[in-house]
């Protein structure tokens, strides 16, 4: 992959909260060789003492990250008061939306700690711009074969911005710039 992106790229590997400390820790020094970013949610999400044991273990250069799981500004308290990662990922529609994010993004700011929110499409890059220590976004590639850029809430939302040679230029419409789909049939996922 590193020959294929260049050096300037920044991979980063996300474990989906999959392994062990020491696990963790042998994989980050051993991706250390091929210019690894950052290594994404590698414990199970609460355990705060772990990733503070984890980031201490880091190769130099490395960001330990997680976040996307926690739900509630007190758990970001927690992450950044123990110094459990390098850069935190709250997900806009999982920690209270975006008042509750303005409050964690304040939180890491008194702390210099990054702030990527964790792919919530439109909302997180209105709020990226607004933000000195969020250098970007996540942008979740959703179509089944990862071979097109696709909207990330699409079929619900229209006229999602997408990406053009790495940026977002967001629309000059009211609120979001997003419309929800009248042609979208809602339904519940379970009868009642």
């Amino acid at each position: 992959m590193r020959e294929q992106v260049g050096p300037d790229f920044w991979l980063m590997y996300d474990c989906w909260m999959s392994l062990d400390l020491p696990y963790a820790v042998r994989l980050a020094h051993a991706a250390q060789q091929h210019g690894l970013k950052w290594l994404e949610e590698a414990l199970p999400a609460d355990d705060y003492w772990g990733y503070a044991e984890l980031r201490r273990r880091m190769p130099p250069g490395m960001l330990c990250t997680t976040g996307e799981h926690e739900a509630t500004r007190w758990g970001f308290r927690l992450l950044l008061e123990m110094e459990c990662a390098d850069l935190i990922q709250p997900d806009v529609g999982w920690c209270g939306g975006l008042t509750e994010l303005i409050k964690i993004a304040d939180l890491a700011a008194a702390r210099n700690v990054m702030l990527v929110p964790h792919c919530s499409g439109v909302y997180s890059y209105h709020f990226v711009i607004t933000r000195t220590h969020s250098p970007f976004a996540d942008f979740l590639m959703r179509a089944p074969a990862a071979d097109q850029v696709v909207p990330m809430m699409a079929p619900i939302l229209l006229d999602e911005p997408l990406p053009e040679g790495g940026v977002i230029r967001l629309p000059d419409r009211p609120g979001f710039g997003v419309r929800l789909n009248p042609d979208f049939a809602l339904q519940r996922p379970f009868p009642h």
